[in-house]
């Protein structure tokens, strides 16, 4: 009885913490209308960097790191699904599902925001790579 006790236990952990990684490595679904909060270059890093609030307060950051202007296909996707909750970095894939994801949020958001340029240059990116 004990081991099946603590056998069930072991598995609602194991299910909370599978559930909590896909909460921080997911895509969020931003409540419209999204507007762009910041954007920054790291110099350091070689990294740029745009950070997304919804309408309901919730920010998602994303970003690329490597050289844009020489090398766009080598550049890392990354992003930071909640950064006030868990400040993780998730580097998804090239080309992966993420990052198509990460693509059609974007496309929104430029679609609505021509103005600002460091989204406009990760949205290229994406874009030319998927």
């Amino acid at each position: 009885m004990i081991k099946s006790i603590a056998l069930a236990a072991l598995l609602v952990v194991l299910l909370a913490f599978l559930g909590f990684q896909y909460y921080i490595t997911a895509v969020p679904n931003l409540a419209e209308p999204v507007s762009i909060e910041e954007t920054r270059f790291i110099e350091r890093d070689n990294s740029l960097l745009v950070t997304l609030r919804d309408s309901e307060g919730d920010r998602f950051t994303v970003g690329l790191r490597g050289d844009i202007d020489r090398d766009p296909e080598e550049t890392a996707l990354f992003f930071i699904r909640n950064p006030d909750l868990v400040p993780y970095v998730y580097w998804p894939g090239l080309r992966s599902n993420d990052e198509k994801r990460v693509l059609e949020l974007l496309e929104d958001v430029v679609e609505n925001q021509t103005q600002d340029r460091a989204a406009y240059q990760i949205y290229t990116v994406l874009k030319n790579r998927n």
